[in-house]
């Protein structure tokens, strides 16, 4: 396919984002969008999840954070009951703690399959890094250094696709094994979901259940209980405003310190010009890469 000008008057921005993540980078879509004259449609699909615009736009995006080496199960759902189109552009961008390295490589792969099912021509994909939310964290200072990093990388990929570069990527084999038994997590949510309790600190304000994405949780008497729908998300556990939201079985996945991307993305705007020097682990070599690039 020959690279040419994409003509782009509406574009579909279609996201899930369970801690904030995912949602940060496709607001900075939208913006970059408007910048450039064109009507955006932004579709939280935790919220609407249906697609009910009655004509294709000229270009959708779907953005979802990586769980288990593919992407989460909500959005490949959305996409499974997308209405049919001929050729509508697409694009897809994954967003992870850990860059585009093994065994992420082919966690669109699922997804992109289901959009040509649907008729969409695929145009480009691309992997966002942001802070891990899940088991461990890069460097603070690298962390900071991402959130900072968002508008540049925006920028040059809403200018990439609009100059109709095509960008597609050939997963290591390897990691189509590894995206293909990851439907295995949707068994371990099952199990990590119903294990979470509620200690003595809960308020039994509700807003866990307002909040979950997969309406897994309820409330009983006023206390909380978790059904087997849930997606490992860990929005409930992170925004819990009294930190009385924790797992039974698979604790590791939790951050001992939390998770607050609203407070991380303040603390970048103060150290914008500050430099990350890597320790020499090469745990986060594929964040480092993602930077340097």
């Amino acid at each position: 396919m020959n690279d040419r000008k994409l003509t782009v008057k509406t574009v579909t921005l279609a996201y899930f984002s369970g801690t904030g993540g995912t949602k940060a980078i496709v607001s900075c879509f939208e913006t970059q969008f408007v910048k450039s004259g064109i009507h955006v449609n932004v579709i939280d699909i935790s919220c609407c999840n249906t697609y009910h615009e009655e004509k294709a736009p000229d270009l959708l995006i779907i953005f979802s954070p990586v769980y288990a080496f593919r992407l989460a199960s909500i959005m490949e759902h959305w996409t499974k009951n997308l209405p049919k189109t001929q050729n509508t552009p697409a694009a897809v961008i994954s967003v992870s703690g850990g860059g585009e390295t093994s065994p992420n490589t082919a966690c669109r792969v699922h997804c992109k399959r289901l959009l040509v099912k649907k008729g969409y021509q695929l145009i480009y994909e691309k992997m966002f890094v942001m802070p891990s939310n899940f088991a461990s964290q890069a460097e603070y200072q690298l962390n900071l250094q991402l959130l900072n990093a968002i508008p540049q990388k925006v920028t040059q990929t809403v200018t990439e696709i609009l100059s109709g570069k095509i960008y597609l990527t050939r997963p290591r084999v390897p990691d189509r094994f590894f995206a293909f038994i990851g439907k295995a997590e949707h068994f371990g949510a099952k199990i990590f979901g119903l294990s979470i309790r509620a200690s003595k600190a809960c308020t039994q304000c509700g807003l866990c259940e307002r909040k979950c994405p997969a309406k897994n949780i309820r409330l009983q008497n006023g206390v909380p209980k978790f059904g087997s729908n849930c997606m490992w998300c860990l929005k409930c556990i992170y925004d819990c405003p009294h930190n009385a939201l924790s797992p039974g079985v698979l604790k590791f996945s939790v951050l001992k310190d939390g998770y607050n991307i609203t407070e991380m993305s303040d603390k970048a705007k103060t150290q914008c010009d500050a430099e990350y020097h890597p320790s020499g682990s090469m745990l986060w070599q594929g964040v480092i890469d993602y930077l340097r690039k």
